[in-house]
């Protein structure tokens, strides 16, 4: 497999990059960069946009994203029946790569957290992504409804992919997208969180092993994700304990707190439920009124050095891939 992914790149200040000159965009220009840059081709049927985490170089950024989304490839060629709501799978990817890379310790850790929190609350990373969702938006064909919703809409789908620090870019650009929206209501899909005040919906947002606090979804901004916004998925949130990144290192960074991709959401209660990572042979049964979804990845996501990170990347596994596809599968 060979999947062919888009770049979209981001300076340390979270300004967008010109893909030819390099040179950080303005801002009122992102729109119209973007639009010349990214190309929604009218076959598609799933529009995937993944942000890499911590210590990820722009090659290694570019190498993961392929990794990940030939995975993708691969499992749903090996077994189109399980996902028996993709008709025709044609997907699109696209990857955001920002400048992560920085020592394993806790203070590279600290370093590349606090870069996220300036790229994400004083630059232009909620704009972009609110953006590209937009972009992505516009063009596409709607998910609209068959004779029966949850098993015959169809149309283009747009879902969202993070790894560690890479999930708190995602969820600023949701928020971000939908504080921009006034009007409208969407009238596909199928999750009861479902909002008529948002005119489209992201359709589907996966975090692997987010670098957030366990009871990020308890404070705002993250807390907001819980009310109506264009998200009309769960978040669906791998952890595992063999991470070390997000248990020993994090908890020296962050007033002594795991992190969800360690232990998973720890508030609050009432939105979340545990899944196990299932073999990529055994489907999926979504719930369909929570919010958060804590995937329990623990029996998977092992390899890796304890001083380095631990299991902090090891989630390009056809397990991993075969859950993007049953959200994508649920979403229709």
């Amino acid at each position: 497999m060979n999947a062919n992914v888009d770049l979209i790149d981001l300076d340390a200040q979270g300004r967008l990059l010109h893909p030819r000159s390099r040179a950080p965009v303005p801002v009122d220009d992102i729109p119209t960069v973007l639009e010349s840059h990214l190309r929604l081709r009218e076959d598609t049927t799933d529009i995937f946009l993944y942000v890499h985490g911590w210590r990820t170089s722009a090659l290694e950024a570019q190498d993961d994203a392929q990794t990940l989304f030939d995975l993708v490839e691969s499992v749903i060629a090996q077994q189109p029946h399980a996902y028996q709501r993709i008709h025709g799978f044609r997907p699109q990817y696209v990857g955001v790569r920002w400048p992560s890379h920085s020592s394993p310790m806790p203070w590279g850790y600290r370093t590349i957290r606090d870069r996220t929190a300036t790229m994400s609350l004083t630059g232009q990373v909620p704009r972009i992504l609110g953006a590209v969702l937009g972009y992505f938006n516009a063009h596409r064909e709607l998910p609209e409804p068959g004779p029966d919703v949850l098993a015959g809409a169809y149309g283009q789908y747009l879902h969202c992919v993070g790894h560690s620090f890479g999930s708190r870019f995602l969820l600023h650009g949701i928020l971000e997208a939908t504080a921009r929206l006034l009007h409208g209501g969407p009238d596909t899909l199928s999750w009861s969180w479902r909002d008529r005040a948002y005119p489209w919906t992201l359709d589907s947002l996966t975090l692997f092993q987010a670098a957030l606090p366990a009871d990020s979804f308890l404070h705002r901004p993250y807390a907001d994700i819980l009310g109506a916004n264009v998200l009309n998925a769960p978040v669906a949130m791998t952890f595992s304990p063999a991470d070390t990144a997000l248990g020993f290192w994090h908890r020296r960074t962050e007033k002594r707190q795991d992190a969800i991709g360690y232990l998973g959401a720890t508030a609050p209660a009432e939105h979340l439920q545990e899944l196990p990572l299932h073999e990529v042979k055994v489907p999926y049964d979504f719930p369909r009124d929570v919010r958060l979804l804590n995937i329990n990845a623990s029996h998977r996501f092992l390899d890796g050095g304890r001083l380095t990170g631990g299991a902090h990347s090891d989630f390009y596994h056809p397990e991993s891939a075969h859950l993007l596809l049953s959200l994508a599968d649920a979403a229709r």
